[in-house]
């Protein structure tokens, strides 16, 4: 049954679908815009983009380059594939789609939407060419890189839960499309994006924790996310998987290795068996702060885990923090005073707007 037929597919994914014609290594969009006068109100336009090669395949579904060979200018895109009868997909539409949003496109890869053909749908997304963040993990990175990369990934989640997704899979990368954490430009100066929505669920009002399958990476998932308490048998879980999985990156990007490396070892941690492994940290001489973060995002415990609005605000990432909000006060001193002089037609642009709006592209008003 085509998705678009769905009866409870939420109006945002309705509204995102594109026009296509499949065929081969060929898709031909028609896409609509809007004109500068009453003729152009409604502009027919169209696209065709040829398939490039494969990026990746999982799961999850497989993952293209596309190439536009027809349209206003060259172009690349990365076209997810899904197979239609997978009615959970919806939702990783539905989160995408969302997360797109001008508001929350600078913490999340974003999408120009979606189409059917066949058996099939296709998620088109932008196309990030430096790829994931684990193919850049050749090494421990310094600490204040690897701070700079949290918080970006915190910022995202700390978005996610407040509109009640759980991502359940974060992790730097393994291949697409479990690519989590792309790199859009890499150190010293870090900006990374979240991706892949695959088995992100979504939290309904008034329902504080959510029930599945065994799900995750292993190295990544939460305890809870692998049955490993008796209470859990339900597979209830909430947010704080997402908590978990974020110290377990944050412990790879700064020891190159992780906390765990069996199941063993990580049942033994999460009853008591065992305490946390520090040694690693330990060895790469990561601050005490660090430690400190790390351990209160994996305690074994999911209500012992901080929201991640809490989280941005411990003393790890206050710095990082603080630099950010300077910066962007800075922006927009320097953008208020651009708008006054070009009421005078003096066009003033400092080297160092220039500067930070490349690094926080954000909107001002996310501070």
């Amino acid at each position: 049954m085509p998705l678009n037929s769905e009866p409870r597919l939420p109006d945002i994914v309705r509204d995102w679908k594109i026009e296509a014609e499949v065929s081969g290594d060929y898709t031909k969009h028609i896409v609509y815009e809007s004109g500068l006068s009453a003729r152009e109100r409604h502009i027919r336009k169209e696209e065709t983009w040829k398939r490039q090669r494969l990026l990746g395949q999982g799961g999850y579904g497989t993952v293209y380059l596309e190439k536009c060979t027809q349209g206003d200018q060259p172009k690349l895109r990365a076209v997810k594939k899904i197979k239609s009868q997978d009615v959970e997909h919806s939702r990783e539409l539905e989160a995408i789609l969302r997360f797109s949003h001008k508001r929350y496109n600078y913490c999340f890869v974003q999408s120009y939407g979606w189409f059917e053909s066949g058996d099939s749908i296709f998620i088109s997304m932008e196309y990030l060419e430096l790829g994931d963040l684990q193919r850049h993990l050749i090494r421990p990175l310094p600490e204040s890189e690897a701070q700079q990369i949290t918080l970006q990934v915190l910022e995202g989640l700390k978005y996610m839960h407040e509109n009640g997704f759980v991502h359940r899979d974060v992790k730097p990368a393994v291949r697409w499309p479990c690519f989590n954490t792309m790199v859009v430009t890499a150190g010293p100066d870090w900006f990374v994006k979240i991706a892949d929505f695959g088995i992100s669920k979504r939290r309904q009002p008034g329902v504080t924790s959510l029930r599945t399958k065994q799900l995750g990476t292993m190295g990544f998932a939460a305890p809870e996310l692998l049955n490993l308490f008796q209470e859990t048998v339900t597979s209830s879980y909430t947010w704080s998987v997402d908590i978990w999985s974020l110290g377990a990156m944050a412990y790879l990007m700064l020891t190159h290795t992780l906390p765990f490396r069996s199941f063993g070892d990580l049942y033994e941690y999460a009853h008591k068996e065992s305490s946390f492994p520090t040694h690693s940290l330990s060895k790469c001489n990561v601050s005490e702060e660090g430690h400190d973060f790390i351990t209160k995002l994996m305690s074994p415990k999911s209500q012992d885990r901080p929201a991640a609005q809490v989280a941005m605000g411990y003393g790890w990432l206050s710095s990082i923090n603080n630099d950010k909000d300077a910066q962007l006060r800075r922006v927009h001193d320097d953008a208020q005073t651009a708008r006054v002089l070009m009421k005078s037609n003096i066009t003033l642009v400092t080297s160092r707007q220039k500067k930070n709006l490349i690094l926080y592209p954000a909107p001002l008003q996310h501070r």
